[in-house]
């Protein structure tokens, strides 16, 4: 091993990636500081299955237990989708129009593997519903938690109201039934681009649980519904096409889904990545800000109508 090409985390979890001899890299998850239990591991009978299900170009790369608290994955590159799209890493100086058709391609072969994923029948051991909406759940219920979570929730209360903060807390809640086998939490950070020559891959198996497949979906597409709503109001990020990003992920999904539950999911996602900032990172005032932006996002979730631009968006 060589040292460390990139270390980042937060007080929820500490990743490290070094660069293998045989060119290859090695990606290390820890907790962090105030995350209160190990990283989780794939149940073996539902890793089993992964493993014998035909993988795309955007495979389910599985990780080993390297000690009672840290997992490892071996992959072919340290970029994300989310460095890409905030101008880091992989592609920091390609023009926006190849960076859009990077992350549009690597989506479309994210959603059809999580539609392979949903469609394997769920271990006998039984899975736990996604541990995110269960944190932010918990959030909402108590307005308590590590860091700047307890100065977040009357700032919560105030912008979104109890109306906003019971239809979440409803959202969160698990659905009735045994669902689909479930990644967990697909998210950007964890999403490794399909480059030229290079395969990508999805990072999988701490959080496998079981649910709708909305669920998945909605948290995948709630951080580029989160990316597309702070662009327009900071203009920070790279002005990509985020409705078409969002239609890829749907269209390579391709069964048939509850769109305006995928909605609500992303709305979920977007609130639990505010709270895990204020908890996990620090209190910083533009998170008011970003409630503002949340509370329109609810809003248009609990309409249904959080994603009809991204369908006008999506291939005919």
């Amino acid at each position: 091993m060589s040292d460390a090409v990139k270390s980042f985390g937060t007080a929820f979890v500490l990743t490290t990636i070094v660069r293998r001899r045989d060119g290859d890299y090695q990606w290390t998850r820890r907790p962090g500081l105030h995350r209160g239990s190990a990283m989780g591991a794939p149940d073996p009978g539902a890793a089993a299955l992964i493993q014998a299900t035909r993988q795309g170009r955007v495979p389910l790369r599985l990780p080993e237990r390297v000690d009672e608290e840290g997992v490892t994955y071996r992959t072919n590159q340290d970029h994300t989708l989310a460095g890409l799209l905030l101008g880091t890493g992989a592609g920091a100086g390609e023009p926006v129009t190849e960076v859009e058709r990077i992350v549009a391609d690597t989506l479309l072969e994210t959603g059809a593997s999580l539609a392979r994923l949903h469609a394997l029948p769920l271990p006998q051991t039984g899975l736990p519903s996604p541990e995110g909406p269960r944190r932010l759940l918990a959030w909402l219920r108590s307005g308590q938690g590590p860091g700047g979570a307890p100065e977040l929730h009357p700032r919560a209360a105030e912008i979104l109201g109890g109306d906003r903060m019971a239809a979440v807390a409803a959202w969160c809640a698990p659905a009735a039934g045994p669902g689909a086998l479930l990644h967990g939490a697909p998210s950007m950070g964890i999403l490794l681009p399909m480059l030229p020559g290079r395969d990508g891959c999805l990072l999988t198996g701490e959080n496998l649980s079981a649910g709708p497949p909305e669920s998945d979906l909605g948290w995948l597409i709630g951080e580029l519904v989160e990316f597309r709503e702070t662009n327009r109001r900071f203009g920070a990020l790279r002005d990509v096409d985020y409705d078409l990003l969002i239609g890829r992920v749907l269209d390579g999904y391709a069964a048939a889904v509850d769109h305006a539950a995928v909605g609500r999911a992303a709305a979920v996602r977007f609130l639990s990545h505010v709270y895990d900032f204020a908890a996990f990172v620090r209190w910083k005032d533009v998170l008011v800000d970003y409630l503002k932006l949340v509370a329109d996002v609810i809003d248009a979730a609990g309409e249904g109508r959080l994603l009809r631009s991204a369908d006008r968006a999506r291939r005919p």
